[in-house]
């Protein structure tokens, strides 16, 4: 079967009549050619600190309510003595003059609660004490800055465009999940395609290798390669690729298991091709199936994780615009709601789109037709 065989035609287009999954196609291309004109266009604007000079305009006038001190509260000794007294002055003297153990005076309410040999006295106005506003002067410019007309998405803790950071980061991220899910694809078909072609004592042994390798600790691994080589791109890449390819092989493993026992591969046996000619030519194009529907999903995972190492400090370096480092800054700055709205819809975005791409591969591939019992 070839790449483009009138069945693969046949596939595309069922995909074209999934409306949601070819519309999300087109929406994610579009978010990614976006993303890369912007790039192109713009390479230093995420790293680009906005002199505060620049928001002069928006500066707004501090204010602070202050409310007039109404309450009162003291305690009682068995004499009759006031002491312990707070609240305003002129009120002291009306307590005074009355009863202070048990305080009769307009316009407040009185609590009154024993304690052994003292009475504890609570006076609250009835109707709510008058507030005036003082005005504190002009506010500092602080980052993060609010989103404004020259920067729609805010101003991150930095000092830095949100909306550039947001572009650039997405446009990153697309970048890192495509060549860690070809990577992690490739690696997966050649180690799935070994242990199913040739079997036996190949398959035992990566089989082994394979459970091995799956229980190292991603994370721990992940933190002492940045503790020793640092952050970088590259780093990253490599060492998530040589975790990412388990599953794939998985499933590579199953489709070669059930293909070579096909009349097609013992031909091809017979004509004595090669071993690599028999995979990569004749197995290979009628096991594409589980590998072009789980790609979508390994982008979407692969966004995810680069979004979640971000956010928890180990995945690219601070300066590297980020989704991730976006919203791990509004950890610390919670009032700063531009940074974990507009990073995070995004991300919703992007993996939403994902998934219905790889929802519609999926049902297009399916080689069962829908049915049901009437």
């Amino acid at each position: 079967m070839k790449l483009f065989s009138p069945l693969m035609a046949k596939r595309f287009r069922a995909f074209r009549r999934i409306r949601r999954a070819w519309w999300s196609l087109i929406g994610l291309g579009a978010i990614a050619l976006f993303c890369a004109v912007v790039m192109l266009l713009a390479p230093r604007a995420p790293y680009r600190v906005i002199d505060p000079g620049e928001l002069e305009k928006y500066r707004q006038t501090e204010t602070r309510t202050v409310y007039e001190i109404l309450d009162a509260r003291y305690s009682v000794d068995s004499s009759g003595a006031v002491y312990g007294y707070e609240g305003p002055e002129e009120l002291r003297g009306r307590i005074l003059a009355a009863d202070p153990a048990a305080p009769q005076i307009d316009g407040y309410k009185a609590k009154i609660t024993p304690h052994g040999q003292t009475t504890r006295v609570y006076l609250s106005p009835l109707h709510p004490p008058a507030a005036s506003v003082q005005e504190l002067g002009l506010k500092p410019i602080s980052f993060p800055f609010r989103p404004c007309r020259e920067h729609p998405f805010g101003i991150d803790a930095g000092g830095r465009d949100v909306f550039a950071r947001v572009v650039h980061g997405t446009g990153i991220a697309l970048a890192f999940g495509l060549l860690l899910a070809f990577s992690g694809m490739l690696i997966g078909l050649v180690v799935g395609a070994v242990e199913g072609y040739f079997g036996g004592w190949a398959d035992i042994a990566c089989q082994r290798f394979t459970e091995i390798w799956s229980a190292i600790p991603f994370l721990y691994v992940m933190i002492f390669i940045g503790s020793t080589l640092g952050r970088s791109f590259p780093v990253l890449l490599v060492c998530y690729a040589v975790f990412n390819w388990i599953g794939i092989s998985y499933y590579v493993r199953a489709e070669f298991l059930r293909l070579r026992s096909r009349t097609f591969v013992e031909a091809a046996k017979c004509q004595g091709f090669s071993a690599a000619r028999i995979i990569f030519g004749h197995i290979l194009p009628n096991a594409l199936t589980p590998m072009i529907t789980l790609f979508p999903f390994l982008l979407m995972g692969a966004i995810g994780s680069l979004a979640a190492l971000d956010f928890l400090g180990f995945g690219l370096p601070a300066m590297t615009p980020s989704c991730g480092e976006l919203m791990s800054q509004a950890q610390q700055f919670r009032w700063a709601w531009w940074l974990i709205l507009f990073p995070a819809l995004m991300l919703f975005t992007v993996m939403l789109l994902t998934v219905f791409v790889g929802e519609g591969l999926r049902d297009a591939f399916d080689p069962r037709q829908k049915s049901r019992l009437e």
